[in-house]
């Protein structure tokens, strides 16, 4: 299942294109041709909730929609920043949002970090931030002040340009993921496949909060859903014997040179 956590619906700022219009229609018949499971709508400094309540019904039987808002973050410099709710405060975000945005111009309107989390923290939020090359990006003393702010600081994302820049974050011990920022919905289709793919499969909002804490008993909860079969083999000598799951899906084996990988991935190939 693939994920999106940045895209627009609508224009809203002056620089937007028309082509992030999108009808609820139209939104429905595109995301069903892709494999994209879960999709957060934020767009520009503005949410709109009858809009969210119309696209969140026309994919309830096949894709999560969660709601969430692009801000004008400004500190020293603009950056931008995702803030997405969980979906069950979606009534009380619309609300946040509406006071914030109250009388102010899309284009102009800024926010510095602890205005933003004192405005949402409480909703159970993911913060999504434009990182690096992808600009305008808040810089890590900036992402450090914020982690300092919220009640959870694994809720925060580093936003990639895209999947290589990401994985270089992930590998170095960063929470970081891409989004389409979609331009042109006729061109959705085709960019969905270059999104994330979740290699477990998420049935919630709170599931995947879990699942960036790294929360032990959630992982095993998913992965006892997936197809597995439980082997015994003998890699490096007779008398050793090694039991392992193998998933219908990828396995991975971990482990530093010379701990016997090779052997065991022989000894798979041999019991098949």
């Amino acid at each position: 299942m693939k994920i999106d956590l940045h895209t627009h619906t609508r224009k809203i700022k002056t620089g937007d294109p028309d082509t992030r219009n999108i009808e609820a229609k139209a939104f429905s018949e595109i995301n069903q041709i892709t494999d994209v499971k879960i999709l957060a709508i934020t767009n520009h400094n503005h949410f709109d909730l009858t809009q969210f309540e119309a696209f969140r019904d026309s994919v309830s039987s096949h894709c999560q929609i969660w709601p969430g808002v692009e801000l004008d973050i400004f500190e020293e410099k603009k950056a931008h920043l995702l803030v997405i709710a969980n979906p069950k405060n979606a009534l009380e975000f619309n609300k946040r949002v509406d006071e914030l945005l109250s009388g102010k111009n899309a284009d102009s309107f800024t926010i510095d970090l602890k205005e933003t989390v004192a405005a949402f923290d409480d909703l159970d939020c993911l913060y999504v931030a434009h990182y690096k090359g992808k600009s305008p990006s808040l810089d890590d003393n900036r992402i450090d002040d914020l982690a300092g702010m919220v009640s959870n600081p694994k809720r925060i994302l580093k936003e990639a340009a895209n999947s290589i820049s990401a994985g270089i974050y992930i590998s170095h011990g960063h929470n970081s993921i891409y989004g389409s920022d979609i331009q042109d919905w006729s061109n959705y289709v085709a960019q969905s496949k270059d999104l994330p793919e979740l290699r477990l499969p998420v049935e919630s909002y709170d599931q995947f909060c879990l699942l960036l804490e790294k929360d032990e008993a959630t992982i095993n909860t998913i992965l006892n859903k997936k197809i597995k079969e439980a082997i015994e083999l003998r890699p490096f000598n007779a008398a050793e014997l090694i039991k392992i799951d193998i998933y219908n899906d990828i396995n991975i084996l971990f482990g530093s040179k010379g701990t016997g990988k090779t052997d065991i991935l022989k000894a798979i190939s041999k019991y098949y």
